[in-house]
């Protein structure tokens, strides 16, 4: 099977690009490949535990815990974390970590294809 890499820069309310990405993420991972994601810039803001959106019956943070759950690696840059005041990731979802550019090298390096989002 593949290794299929997104990066993933937009934040859930702006535009539908998380939506897209949890798309593919969740048809790459039915037909069996693996996934590996970075999210940056905005990207950061998908995992926050506490989101809440009146009109939307399924939670970004729902979608992407799914995701997770089917064994997705998902990495924040730190960076980009901590500039927005998420404070290294306390209020993220479970499965999701943060790290830093060397971790989206080394995606970059291990993946077969990479989307950019």
């Amino acid at each position: 099977m593949a290794n299929i890499g997104i990066l993933l820069t937009a934040g859930p309310f702006q535009y539908e690009n998380w939506e897209t990405a949890a798309n593919i993420a969740q048809a790459a991972q039915a037909k069996g490949h693996e996934v590996k994601m970075f999210w940056y810039l905005d990207g950061v803001y998908n995992p926050i535990k506490y989101q809440t959106f009146p009109d939307l019956p399924v939670l970004p943070k729902d979608r992407w815990a799914d995701i997770v759950g089917k064994g997705a690696s998902i990495i924040a840059c730190g960076i980009c974390v901590n500039a927005r005041g998420l404070e290294k990731g306390k209020d993220y979802i479970e499965g999701v970590r943060v790290g830093g550019l060397p971790d989206f090298a080394e995606i970059v390096g291990e993946v077969d294809s990479l989307i950019t989002l």
